[in-house]
């Protein structure tokens, strides 16, 4: 077995030694030690000046002897048996019956010697040999020669095995040594010619041994193995001058055979002086045709070494170079002389890295490097040696003899083989030299012969091992894809079925490792991520082809995970480039390999092939089904935990943007299942089935929840996929890292990592989840029904139907169903704003919070309290029914305010429209909805201190009917000047008769869906003066001045509340409650004339006063006596003029215009008066009117000099309505 171009050339100075099993005890593990262990000492030194080297090569088989005349380094010099007694081996079954019944130490030993004599016997031309007994006795085994005898107690104890191997190469070496010396051939007249077996039947003639030609042809002979000798003892040069005499002499004497021989000798030997000068022999993966025989029945063995590489052993192929191990054992030390050449010792590290090389018998130290030569890289390096040479060596020279070499072994049939490792040393040369375009054309046009039909010297086999010597040719100088195709050639070399053979499960086992190999020169990467989206692929029909032979090797060769992996990996990644039938066949041979697998096919992990060490890494089935896009959603919103930082430890405030912040974005809770959403699309024109789809994670204990899905094709409606969520439970506190998912799909358990993909480069994606201790659980119940309210929330929910001004009491309770403690349970209600009158919901007086909980934040809850373990605690709380009948538009409270109802006239005494932005009313609708909002801390803290927080809700749904509510207003004088009738326009919205009770005991009927006008008297509010509403929007903001207003507000709104109640009845119904007058005590602009003015004005008209809206009929030019009573509430006096001024109303849209010369006064126009607290005063004014129309008249005060104006929001006055006509 060749490991790489360069055995080829190294196998010409190398000398066999073989190295077998014997006896009837096998160990194969202890066997492969010991073989490595002398394949360690390959090379030594053997002489210091010149520098000489003594390679052997330690194999199972040795091809081509029948050559070996013709070439020494085909010989083998000698054997050694390897033997194991005393239970240091397991014995084999062929002769477990003959031990049985005989003596066992006896045979045993017997059978040990005739074994190992046997072994001798094989190879007569052996120099010496060893026997290496493992666990027996040196008297034990007379009959082996005693210095030929290796005995060891065991394979630790055996710390001589290297030195006795060196003695062994040591005498090799003499021997050949002695012969290489012994030149008396050239001085003798007869010498004996050497010869090769059955010779004579292939000469054509009779050769006269008395003739010139006959004596060139002998000592051509001898000179050719001379210099065979002096390359296997380290002599190069001297090989070199010696073969240009064997060609001489063979060349006259017209030897082909040995000419040819002596041509591939002297290229070869330029060669190796080349080889070593550039540095450049390495080991491959070469392999011999022997080799190739024994490995398809005998398992090969790797043997790592101490840098990593490995070692491939046989039993019956040629041994590769090992490397690594560079302590040997031996009791000889001797520094080696730095004089090393660079170039002989990059040899050297090629065959086994610095291993063995003895000088004198001695080992080299590891420490000590030799100078390292620096070699000229050009394309003509050759002038760097053999300086001292006449006539340099050229490339043109080295391939010529090449050629004549190649021609010369054509003309022998027999010597095919020998012809064609010609062949390849030419090309080692070319690849020295650079000169790929002619190694190319080289090898096509010496290589093709041997591969054709017509060639039947070489049988399938050996044409085979030719393609896969060249596919490691062009892996070497980096041709990938010609290497892949060589390799696939081989492959249908070696699957070539003979007439009455059927292809065996071995042989493609054999050829599935090479197979293998080939993925790599299609640029087909098993370890590169598998999502091949915008990535080039290269010749995807080549490469899927590629991986089609693979699966089918792995097939039928019975490795059945590894065909299930590589037929997964040619779905996944090639599977948009897959018509619909390869698609249907692939799909089909994939469930018949699943359903015979008797296991679950892990596709995760690692497979191991055997056969040629191959190694298949996992793949991550991420096409089918595709998911994508995960994304970690939060609990649900009565589980979502929040971290509240401990605010009791006192600290200085400095500001800072890097400040740690306490991160809520993602929390979960132990034993609280969490969900991951994804997007989930099949991509199958056909139904997808997905079982066990559950998460994978990382960092905490998680009990993943298995989903099976059915997915439907994929068509042009269905290609975006469906969104679903997985779930799992955490069950212990931690950073949970949610890494990727894992199913079953087609029979097979599939793991994926989710990736996120930036470009073209793709990263695992871990999503980081912080799990919290496990937290207290709160929920509540209430005495009204259960009613969803939306379908996405799963908390629980309540409804109620009230008619408006109806109040109903319920109960709510909290409870706590863990085993852990509340140590703070705090309630809130969320509710529509009801800026007037009774809230929608309230909870009831005597919830109040308790005196511990001073330091939680509790201004917002309503309520506090604790919970014990499995605890509860009941709320009460009213529900009343507010006015529904009005509506409002989704705009916000700054962008638009709407009353729900309206004043019936103006009682403002300045005619100007007064802004309402700060009028305020309550939310109404027919179906309003509130919330319960119970948070709670856990009595659980965090090692900084911190404590968890969560909340439940209990959503209420309450459905108000209209039953009696309030339409319109109207502020009028009262029975004094200090108070003021609010006449109220009150609707019956039922289809029933209600019965009105207001202003103590007063009562009156309203039919259904009539209106009827309620009047109430109120006195004037003498906490807020008149002014103080127009002093608050003096104020610097807006906020302020919304501040200040409500403040006013409220004041105003107890007040009125006390004096503003309607109660109402529904006999028919039997129901009762109050009439939602919220509307009226938010308005602001009714609330503003229940304010104690400084001047109160009352009219008279014609003596009688004035005291409805109802307009006075007159005629044009008919007088009126408009009498005018003022009255202060000024503690000083107050000095002014009266005057009247009129405006007409053109219509309710276009409202109405100044005309104050359509009205006459007679007498003085302006009085002036002085009125204080205790006294009021009266002017009467005669006026007419000369047009028709309706005009109303209104008071109009000049302050005297030095009196201060007064406001609008100062004075009350009703305005006079006159109804002006032709007649009357």
């Amino acid at each position: 077995m060749k490991s790489s171009t360069s055995d080829f050339l190294t196998d010409v100075q190398t000398v066999n030694i073989v190295i077998k099993q014997i006896g009837p005890n096998k160990s194969l593990p202890a066997f492969k030690r010991i073989v490595e262990r002398c394949s360690r000492q390959r090379v030594i030194q053997v002489s210091d000046n010149p520098r000489r080297l003594f390679h052997c090569s330690f194999t199972q088989t040795s091809s081509y002897t029948e050559f070996s005349e013709l070439q020494q380094h085909r010989r083998v010099f000698a054997v050694i048996g390897v033997a194991f007694t005393n239970g240091h081996g397991e014995p084999d079954k062929s002769i477990r019956a003959f031990r049985e019944s005989t003596d066992s130490e006896a045979s045993e030993s017997e059978q040990i010697s005739s074994a190992y004599n046997k072994l001798k016997a094989d190879y007569p031309n052996i120099i010496c040999g060893r026997c290496i007994l493992i666990g027996g006795k040196d008297e034990d085994f007379n009959q082996v020669e005693r210095h030929e005898r290796l005995c060891f107690p065991s394979l630790e104890e055996a710390g001589q095995l290297e030195s006795a191997v060196r003695e062994l190469m040591r005498a090799i070496y003499i021997v050949i040594e002695m012969k290489r010396v012994d030149v008396s051939f050239e001085k003798k007249q007869e010498i004996p010619c050497p010869t090769l077996p059955d010779e004579s039947r292939w000469q054509v003639g009779v050769e006269t041994k008395s003739t010139k030609s006959y004596k060139k042809k002998c000592l051509g002979r001898y000179r050719k193995q001379h210099a065979d000798y002096c390359l296997l003892t380290g002599l190069p040069q001297l090989a070199l001058e010696a073969y240009e005499g064997a060609i001489e002499s063979l060349k006259s004497a017209q030897d082909h055979l040995w000419l040819a021989a002596a041509y591939d000798g002297w290229a070869s030997t330029v060669c190796i002086l080349h080889a070593e000068q550039m540095g450049e022999i390495n080991c491959g993966a070469f392999h011999r045709v022997a080799s190739m025989h024994a490995m398809l029945t005998i398992p090969s063995i790797e043997i790592k070494t101490q840098n990593g590489e490995s070692l491939s052993v046989s039993n019956d192929s040629v041994l590769s170079s090992p490397q690594g191990h560079k302590r040997h054992h031996s009791d000889e030390h001797i520094r080696v002389n730095s004089s090393m050449s660079g170039g002989s010792m990059e040899r050297n590290e090629s065959f086994g890295n610095e291993s063995g090389i003895v000088s004198n018998g001695s080992s080299p130290s590891i420490r000590e490097e030799p100078t390292k030569i620096k070699a000229s890289k050009g394309l003509n390096p050759l002038t760097n040696f053999l300086s001292d040479r006449r006539e340099k060596p050229t490339k043109e020279r080295v391939m010529e003899n090449f050629k004549n070499a190649i021609d010369e072994f054509s003309k022998f049939t027999m010597a095919g083989w020998l012809e064609y490792e010609t062949v390849m040393r030419a090309i080692m040369y070319l690849i020295l030299e650079r000169e790929y375009i002619k190694l190319e054309q080289f090898h096509r046009d010496y290589t093709g012969k041997y591969l054709d039909d017509a060639n039947t010297f070489m049988d399938h086999r050996m044409k085979a091992q030719i393609c896969l010597n060249s596919a490691a040719m062009y892996k070497e100088i980096g041709f990938l894809r010609k290497q892949a195709f060589y390799a696939r050639l081989s492959v249908l070399f070696e699957l070539h079925v003979t007439e009455g053979r059927v292809r065996q499960a071995s042989d493609y086992k054999t050829v599935y490792p090479v197979l293998f190999k080939t993925l790599e020169g299609y640029g087909v990467d098993l370890n590169e991520p598998h999502d091949m989206k915008n990535k080039k692929l290269g010749p995807v029909k080549l490469q899927i082809k590629s991986l089609h032979e693979i699966f089918t090797a792995a097939n039928r060769a019975g490795h059945r995970d590894a065909a299930i992996r590589h037929l997964c990996f040619l779905l996944q990644v090639y599977y948009p480039h897959l018509d619909s039938s390869m698609t249907t066949r692939l799909f089909d041979d994939l469930d018949n390999l699943v359903k015979a697998t008797p296991t679950v096919h892990q596709l995760s992990q690692t497979i191991v092939v055997d056969d040629g060490k191959i190694i298949i890494p996992g793949l991550q089935l991420t096409r089918f089904p595709l998911i994508q896009t995960p994304t970690v959603l939060a609990l649900q919103p009565n589980l979502v935990p929040t971290i509240v930082p401990d605010k009791s430890q006192a600290s200085i405030f400095i500001y800072t943007p890097f400040g740690k912040k306490v991160d809520n974005s993602l929390l979960w809770v132990t034993d609280c299942p969490g969900e991951v959403e994804v997007t989930v699309r099949n991509c199958r024109e056909t139904e997808l089935i997905v079982r066990d789809l559950c998460l994978i994670v990382e960092g905490v204990n998680f009990d993943p929840v298995q989903a099976r899905l059915i997915l439907p094709p994929e068509d042009e409606e269905n290609n975006s996929g469906s969104t679903i969520r997985l779930l799992g439970v955490p069950k212990e506190p931690g950073d949970l890292f949610i890494t990727g998912y894992s199913c079953n799909i087609f029979g097979l358990h599939n793991e994926c990592r989710f990736v996120t993909s930036n470009g073209n480069s793709h990263k695992p994606n871990k999503i980081r989840v912080k799990v919290l201790p496990k937290l207290a659980r709160v929920y509540l119940e209430c005495s009204l029904p259960r009613a969803p309210i939306d379908e996405d929330n799963e908390e629980p929910s309540a409804e109620a139907v009230v008619y408006s001004g109806q109040k109903f009491d319920h109960t709510i309770t909290v409870v706590n169903s863990s085993d852990i403690p509340v140590r703070y349970c705090g309630v809130k209600i969320w509710q529509p704003i009801v800026q007037g009158g009774p809230p929608l919901i309230r909870l009831d007086d005597s919830e109040t919070h308790a005196p511990e909980f001073d330091g939680f934040e509790i201004s917002d809850d309503l309520s506090s309290f604790v919970l014990e373990p499995n605890g509860s605690r009941e709320l009460k709380f009213h529900i009343f029914g507010i006015d529904p009948t009005s509506t409002a538009d989704d705009l916000s409270d700054e962008e638009k305010v709407l009353e729900s109802v309206i004043p019936l006239a103006n009682t403002s005494a300045n005619s100007e429209t007064e802004s309402s932005d700060m009028d305020l009313i309550p939310f109404t609708g027919r179906l309003l909805t509130a919330e319960f909002i119970v948070r709670y801390h856990s009595d659980i803290t965090s090692d900084e201190g911190h404590s968890f927080e969560r909340k439940c809700k209990l959503p209420i749904a309450v459905s108000i009917i209209p039953a009696v509510t309030v339409s319109a207003w109207h502020v009028l004088p009262g029975d004094s000047p200090f108070s003021r009738y609010i006449v109220v326009d009150v609707t019956n919205s039922t289809e029933h008769d209600a019965e009105l009770v207001y202003s103590n005991a007063r009562r009156m009927y309203v039919l259904p869906k009539e209106t009827c006008r309620v009047p109430i008297l109120s006195p004037c509010c003498s906490d807020v003066t008149g002014g103080a509403f127009h002093q608050a929007k003096q104020r610097g903001s807006h906020m302020m001045q919304k501040m200040e207003t409500e403040r006013l507000r409220l004041i105003l709104e107890n007040h009125v509340s006390k004096h503003l109640d309607i109660r109402w009845a529904i006999p028919a119904l039997n129901i009762e409650g109050q009439v939602p007058v919220g509307s009226l005590l938010s308005s602001v602009s009714l609330l503003k004339q229940l304010v104690l003015p400084a001047i109160s004005l009352d009219f008279y008209v014609n003596g009688k006063q004035y005291v409805s809206e109802d307009d006075v009929a007159v005629g044009i030019g008919q007088f009126v006596t408009v009498e005018v009573s003022i009255i202060s509430s000024l503690a000083a006096e107050y000095n002014g003029l009266l005057s009247l001024e009129c405006e007409q109303e053109i219509s309710h849209s276009l409202g109405s215009n100044d005309t104050g010369n359509f009205m006459l006064v007679t007498g003085a126009k302006k009085i002036p008066f002085a009125v204080d607290k205790e006294n009021k005063q009266s002017a009467s004014f005669s006026v007419t009117f000369i047009v028709e129309g309706s005009f109303r008249v209104r008071p109009l005060i000049t302050p005297m000099p030095g009196q201060h104006a007064l406001l609008p929001e100062d004075m009350f006055a009703t305005p006079v309505a006159f109804s002006v006509t032709t007649k009357f």
